[in-house]
């Protein structure tokens, strides 16, 4: 052991860092501005804090037509600490990065295409993705209602039922209210179940930006009708509030992105880690990385389900 210590290498990481590539991502929403997160790449062990794109200039482009030169914000949060020393407060960066937003507002089949150029960057990075429309949601109501008196619990089993048109459409629901979460044994689900947190990635949103997405696509039932199961459980004698539902439809790369991060996800961890392949996080960024989504205005469907109620 005493000779293996003295065989000793030093190796700086900073020869080891990668060019950084510019970053860029946003989920679009009919209704509201386009919207872009950028930044930049940085090497894991250098723990940067800043990755704003100095000198960024996002233009705009829809349906083939220059419509504008996106307006660019240097952004970012602060954490306020305290000295031990002197019992000064003092803000100290944790994430910088550059916001864009344009005056123009989204419509239903837009076809959007983003350039995004920086000084630091040689190349010019496009995104590209279209607006989808409304889903045509035939119905959504409760199917049954099972009442377990000893458990002192309420399952109440729902369907929405959806005409989908012809071709590749992508779909998310999300329901609140008196409901946050719901569980689903539909085939719909069968290859993409989580719920993730996108408000860090695609920035955050006026108008829909809880950043929950329950997204599924339309293998199942191309160019038809059909229902998708769900239940929910309560744990209390008397529902106070409906059942509230939003429906909207989303393009293909928010669904293809997080499928690909739920790959991720799952593989990320463990022994496995270390003799499975990487997941490639999916990305539809040419001369850059990030992914830019579309999605709907979300159809909002309500279930009254307040005179349910155990019998006494």
């Amino acid at each position: 052991m005493a000779g293996m210590c003295s065989c000793e290498k030093y190796i700086l990481y900073t020869d080891l860092e990668p060019e950084p590539l510019l970053v860029m991502n946003g989920l679009q929403q009919v209704g509201q501005p386009a919207r872009l997160v950028l930044e930049k790449t940085s090497f894991g062990l250098a723990y940067e804090k800043d990755l704003r794109v100095k000198d960024a200039k996002a233009d705009l482009y829809v349906n083939g037509v220059f419509k504008e030169s996106m307006r660019v914000i240097d952004s970012g949060y602060y954490v306020t600490y305290e000295s031990w020393e002197t019992g000064e407060l003092y803000e100290e960066l944790q994430y910088a990065y550059t916001y864009c937003e344009s005056d123009y507002v989204l419509c239903e089949g837009d076809a959007l295409r983003f350039e995004v150029s920086s000084s630091e960057f040689e190349e010019v990075a496009v995104a590209e993705t279209s607006m989808p429309f409304e889903p045509a949601v035939i119905s959504f109501d409760t199917v049954r209602v099972d009442v377990d008196e000893n458990e002192m619990s309420i399952t109440v089993y729902l369907a929405l039922k959806i005409d989908d048109p012809e071709g590749e459409h992508y779909y998310n629901i999300y329901p609140q209210g008196a409901l946050d979460g719901f569980t689903s044994g539909d085939p719909v689900f069968s290859d993409l179940t989580n719920v993730i947190h996108v408000d860090d990635l695609f920035g955050q949103s006026e108008y829909y930006g809880r950043g929950q997405f329950n997204v599924f696509d339309d293998v199942y039932f191309d160019g038809q009708e059909y229902s998708v199961s769900m239940q929910c459980r309560f744990w209390d004698d008397v529902i106070y509030e409906p059942f509230v539902l939003e429906v909207s439809c989303v393009d293909g790369c928010l669904y293809k992105y997080q499928k690909s991060y739920n790959n991720y996800s799952f593989a990320d961890g463990g022994l496995l880690e270390f003799v499975t392949e990487p997941s490639q996080v999916y990305s539809n960024v040419t001369n850059g990385v990030g992914t830019v989504a579309a999605q709907s205005r979300p159809i909002t469907l309500t279930v009254d389900l307040t005179n349910v109620q155990f019998n006494k």
